[in-house]
């Protein structure tokens, strides 16, 4: 059986670095298991938050962007995680949990979007774990030409 796609909405994060209101590197991630179910998927996405929470890597609440008319708040989509890359070491532990999680099953996918530009990863090998380091500390205007 397979998933049906779920609607997306552009998210926003309550998080803030400092009172200048600049903010970190946030790593939105969405995640999908091939054929998983809606209880199946909070359950691969609680497992990659404790992923990222054993590694420090830290994680910040998402709320949806209502649709326009709709009342303000809700939750954002189970099968999206926001994290925040402050430092090299935090990337570099990102990018370790998103490769142990994609390799712990065959047929995972892994969306991760960093300051408007994205990447998908399915594959899990050091080399791609090496190039997702590298797109993610990379600026804007560069980074990986192919998504795998």
């Amino acid at each position: 059986m397979h998933r049906a796609p779920q609607r997306r909405v552009p998210l926003m994060t309550d998080h803030d670095d400092d009172e200048t209101g600049t903010m970190p590197g946030i790593a939105i991630t969405e995640i999908n298991e091939q054929y998983a179910d809606a209880a199946r998927t909070d359950e691969i996405c609680r497992r990659l938050r404790r992923e990222f929470t054993e590694r420090g890597v830290p994680l910040v609440p998402l709320t949806a962007s209502p649709p326009p008319g709709a009342k303000s708040g809700g939750a954002a989509a189970i099968d999206t995680i926001a994290a925040v890359l402050a430092s090299s070491p935090v990337v570099a532990a990102f990018a370790e949990g998103v490769f142990t999680w994609l390799a712990a099953r065959e047929g995972r996918t892994i969306k991760i979007t960093v300051a408007g530009r994205s990447v998908e990863l399915s594959h899990p090998t050091r080399e791609e774990e090496q190039r997702l380091i590298e797109w993610l500390t990379s600026d804007p205007g560069t980074g990986p030409d192919e998504h795998s």
